[in-house]
């Protein structure tokens, strides 16, 4: 390409203007036929839109492999179903929600659910503070901001209408992939707008320009077709997957070609009125006017082309959905530009249609002359005011944070809204940290180290709460602390300590029994003397009768009158003496049963009542530990314990003592009778009423020993009974005291040394309903792979969240140092996480595809310029004047609005003001080389100012115009994007084209050509 008129883009004029209609005609029926054959752009992306995260990002692919892990379908479209009833969720709540986990359950739209308040011991975790609020978990098909997304999150709205939510109930599915999908949606709403705004913007300012309508309607028509065309062969290439698109690659690509082929209609329109302007005829005009902008128009066509298309490099969806699609539809538009322009002028011209108005090039001319009178002072300021807009970016922050791009409140932005009021901070956009392990996790030790971990992870700063295995709700299990096991071994003992109390009316009748048998026992004592009396007096009498027991007989006989002799009397008395013996040997017997109790009280609470630990005792550690025990219920009790055993001891020795010398006490008595019997004959002066008196009192005695007989039984009865309660007693206190050393030596073991130690999970904890029902949520089916959600107190769009979602991995693997898991892989992934990442991807992707840009663009001029040095300053100037734009905004929206510029504005922004002021600062840098052959630099400055002056301000303000027309768009970050745009597109013609450049070229002078000749 040369300076100046292209001889083989004259001859394609003439061919124009030769076959003008059929040109016409040709792209007419080309664009009918696109779209009747083709489906619309929009329906191409509704069905195959690219996804929006890249594959290749960590967090995407931990995410993933997350859902591998659990044993659902790997899906990164994650976001919540939030229920919200401002009078409690109640019963008929609970319901609906049983309803819609069913229903989602079952909907191919649906991945995967994450149920905490389906399961009882889990619920509360998902219940708000204030009892009014829930929400579920849901992940949907396919991955985010792809089609098959989109449609997942409309057919799981579609289920959560259809499970009938009760009357008072709001429903809102938000979340990241919810809030995307309506950024979509108002996005593919905004395109209609948009489009319609652009197309009557544009129609205005060339009315506005040409005030014909005749003159007007070549950029429209061109445009009009541009776009007929462009699309359904876009719509083409994405159909097949030879490109990736989305509704980014509508909205960008849309904006970026109606400005391009308004300008090169301008460009040529201009031309051509420059020609008329010279008295050419029409076809001489046609043909000068596509001799002199072709060249323009294809180095113009290739720098937006190799800016946009550079993007291809990109990983981030929105770039090679908007940069790829939009370099295509510039070069297709090229091939327009450079035909149909012209066609469409050589017919009107024919008919006088499209002649010039008034021209502007002297006004133009003389603020060229200004300028180069003063260059050094305008080439000055005009680059402090730039480098003073570029230092408003010291202070730019990229905003992540989707939720805020609308400009009208939907369903996502009302449901975040209801969880922070709820639940205080964003409890739905979670971050998990997962750790992965070669064996399973579920053991004491590494559970204590999973404890460690969420432990540490929950002490950042930034970190609301974390749930994990050993805290399923947030709060760690109460079986985890190092203070359980103490307070179980206190639970027990007091549990042993509550049973001695409770046997205390036990101990209290044992007492009394032992009170009865010692009364017993004293009143046969008093009551021995008469017995043995008696029997004196019985001896006594029996050998004082010895001597007359004949006389005796005689006696009785003549006493009795022959009815009773004394041996009947002697027989009497013997048969009474039987009724004693089985009552001593009952009572004999009676002993014999007690000893064996006894003794065992002997040998259990023999060693205890001792005042001194025995070397036997001390040797025996259960001996010991009873000892123990009953030495410290002894001291509760004030020593009444020991004293009272003692004396039971004592007293449980006398009734066998006492049935031995009634035993004895008998058979002598028996003796006696005998003898007396024998000796009957010899009582002598005895009259029958004195002996019978006598009778009367030894029944008498033995009456009473017997009564003192049966009191002695009925507290050895008491005795009895006591004893099996005491022995009951002592094996619970000995089991009680059994588990307690259990549990001591256990937690010793377990916590006693490494790092868990303050940590310990007895083995009845792995069967917790907590444990059980939160630990199929928070760990993989094999056990291997364990996950934590993490919920911010912080906005977790926020530059604070993303730049903490970086400490989570590093402060759990610090944590797991020493323990067994620390080879273990940790990783976390979720909103914050996956925005981080795509952060450090933006960055990438800018230095890549803007050096790709900038590289390319410089060739282009290069090769067009045929120079080193103009280039480069061209491209300076262009990088300049994005740098200051891109401050301007960030003061206008992040400091006045207050709502700082979305990721998306610089990469896109970058893209177009590169592309397209390069075009510009190219065009009239080769006009100024042009005209300034054979004249000198200074007035080829001052006529190129003059000839291009008005036409790159009126194609400057079109393109910024379609680009502010963005601004008619429903989401912010559309309207950020065409406000950069548009901003900067005004401050390249106004400041860059009209000042910079030209003050720059004069202060250079034939410099500014090199390495080429001066020309």
């Amino acid at each position: 390409m040369a300076h100046g008129t292209s001889r083989a883009f004259i001859g394609v004029g003439r061919c124009a203007h030769q076959h003008a209609w059929w040109i016409l005609g040709f792209w007419i029926v080309l664009a009918a036929g696109l779209n009747i054959a083709i489906p619309q752009l929009e329906v191409t992306v509704s069905k195959t839109s690219a996804d929006f995260l890249p594959s290749s990002l960590a967090a995407n692919q931990h995410l993933e492999q997350m859902a591998d892990d659990f044993g659902v379908p790997p899906s990164n479209a994650v976001s919540s179903v939030v229920l919200v009833d401002e009078n409690g969720f109640d019963a008929q709540d609970e319901a609906y929600y049983g309803r819609l986990v069913d229903r989602l359950t079952t909907s191919d739209d649906v991945a995967y659910l994450i149920d905490f308040y389906g399961k009882p011991v889990t619920r509360e975790s998902a219940v708000s503070p204030d009892g009014k609020a829930v929400h579920l978990l849901v992940a949907a098909e396919g991955s985010v901001g792809s089609t098959r997304a989109h449609h997942a999150a409309q057919g799981i709205r579609t289920q959560i209408d259809a499970a009938d939510p009760p009357s008072g109930l709001q429903t809102f599915y938000t979340g990241p992939t919810a809030t995307l999908a309506d950024l979509f949606s108002a996005i593919d709403f905004s395109l209609l707008i948009i489009t319609g705004v652009s197309i009557l913007l544009i129609s205005i300012i060339v009315f506005a320009v040409y005030r014909k309508i005749s003159t007007a309607a070549v950029p429209l028509v061109t445009l009009a077709l541009g776009l007929a065309v462009v699309r359904p062969i876009v719509s083409f290439l994405g159909q097949h997957g030879w490109i990736s698109i989305s509704n980014f690659t509508i909205a960008i690509m849309t904006a970026l070609v109606l400005g391009a082929v308004t300008d090169y209609a301008i460009f040529t329109l201009a031309s051509y009125h420059e020609g008329r302007r010279r008295n050419l005829p029409v076809g001489d005009a046609v043909a000068a006017a596509s001799g002199r902008t072709a060249p323009i128009l294809i180095a113009s066509a290739l720098t937006i082309a190799v800016a946009s298309g550079s993007m291809i490099f990109t990983k981030i969806g929105m770039f090679r959905t908007a940069g790829p699609p939009t370099a295509i539809a510039v070069l297709v538009v090229l091939l327009l530009a450079l035909t149909l322009p012209p066609a469409l002028l050589s017919i009107m011209g024919r008919h006088r249609l499209a002649e010039p108005g008034p021209s502007t090039e002297r006004r133009w001319r003389r603020r060229g002359a200004t300028i180069m009178r003063r260059a050094g002072v305008y080439a000055t300021a005009s680059l402090v005011f730039l480098i003073g807009c570029a230092g408003l970016l010291l202070g730019h922050q990229t905003n992540w944070d989707e939720s805020s791009m609308f400009v009208y409140a939907n369903e996502s932005t009302r449901g975040y809204d209801e969880v922070y009021d709820h639940y205080g901070v964003n409890a739905i956009a979670t971050e998990y940290l997962i750790v992965r392990a070669d064996h399973d996790l579920r053991n004491t030790a590494d559970l204590a180290a999973l404890e460690l971990a969420a432990d540490a992870v929950a002490r950042i700063d930034d970190v609301a709460t974390v749930r994990s295995i050993t805290r399923p709700d947030g709060t760690p299990l109460a079986e985890s602390a190092a203070g359980y096991v103490p307070g179980r071994v206190g639970h027990e003992l007091d549990g042993a300590a509550e049973q001695v109390r409770t046997a205390r009316p036990d101990l209290v009748r044992l007492a009394t029994g032992v009170e009865q048998l010692s009364d017993g026992a004293d009143h046969a004592a008093a009551r021995m003397p008469e017995l043995v009396a008696g029997t004196d007096q019985v001896v006594t009498m029996a050998t004082g009768v010895l001597d007359s027991l004949d006389a005796a007989q005689r006696f009785v006989d003549a006493a009795t009158g022959g009815r009773t002799d004394l041996a009947q009397a002697t027989n009497a008395l013997r048969r009474s003496l039987d009724t004693v013996g089985p009552i001593a040997a009952d009572l004999r017997s009676a002993a014999s049963a007690v000893q064996p109790a006894i003794d065992a009280f002997d040998r259990t609470f023999g060693p205890l009542l001792t005042r001194r630990d025995s070397a036997e005792c001390t040797a025996d550690p259960r001996c010991a530990a009873a000892r123990a025990a009953f030495d410290h219920l002894d001291r509760a009790t004030g020593g009444d314990a020991r004293r009272t055993l003692t004396r039971l001891r004592t007293a449980a020795a006398i009734p066998g003592e006492a049935a031995d010398r009634a035993t004895r006490s008998t058979v002598a008595l028996r003796g006696l009778l005998e003898e007396l019997q024998g000796l009957l004959s010899q009582l002598d002066g005895r009259t029958t009423d004195q002996i019978r008196s006598d009778l009367h009192r030894l029944r008498g005695g033995v009456d009473q020993l017997a009564t003192g007989i049966d009191q002695l039984a009925d507290g050895l009865h008491q005795v009895k009974d006591g004893t099996a309660q005491i022995t009951d007693l002592t094996d619970r206190l000995h089991a009680g005291l059994k588990q307690a050393t259990d549990y001591l030596g256990d937690m010793s073991a377990a916590t006693s040394a490494g790092p868990g130690r303050g940590f310990y999970l007895p083995p009845e904890a792995m069967s917790n309903p907590r444990m059980v029902e939160g630990g199929k949520l928070l760990i993989s089916p094999n056990g291997h792979t364990a996950r934590m959600m993490v919920t911010w107190k912080i906005n977790p769009y926020s530059a604070e969240a993303l730049a903490a979602s970086r400490e989570l991995a590093p402060a759990a693997q610090a944590a797991l140092v020493g323990t067994g898991l620390a080879d273990a892989q940790v990783s976390n992934t979720g909103l914050a996480s996956l925005s981080a990442d795509m952060n450090d991807q933006l960055l990438r992707d800018l230095v890549l595809f803007g050096l790709a840009a900038i590289i390319a663009v410089s060739v282009v001029l290069m090769v067009l310029l045929r120079s080193i040095v103009a280039p480069l300053v061209l491209v300076g100037t262009v990088l300049l004047s994005f740098a200051a734009v891109l401050g301007i905004s960030t003061l206008v929206w992040q400091h006045l609005i207050g709502i700082p510029l979305d990721w998306s504005v610089a990469p896109v922004a970058g893209m177009a003001l590169i592309a397209v002021g390069a075009d510009y600062s190219m065009l009239f840098a080769s006009r100024i080389r042009e005209e300034s052959a054979g004249r000198g630099l200074a007035s080829g400055v001052i006529r190129g100012f003059g000839s291009t002056g008005g036409v790159i301000t009126t194609a400057g303000m079109v393109f910024a115009i379609t680009m502010f027309a963005l601004m008619a768009g429903t989401t912010f970050n559309l309207v950020q994007i065409g406000f950069t745009i548009g901003l900067g597109l005004l401050v390249d013609v106004l400041v860059v084209r009209s000042v910079l450049v030209p003050a720059t070229i004069t202060v250079l002078g034939d410099r500014m050509w090199w390495p080429a000749r001066a020309a």
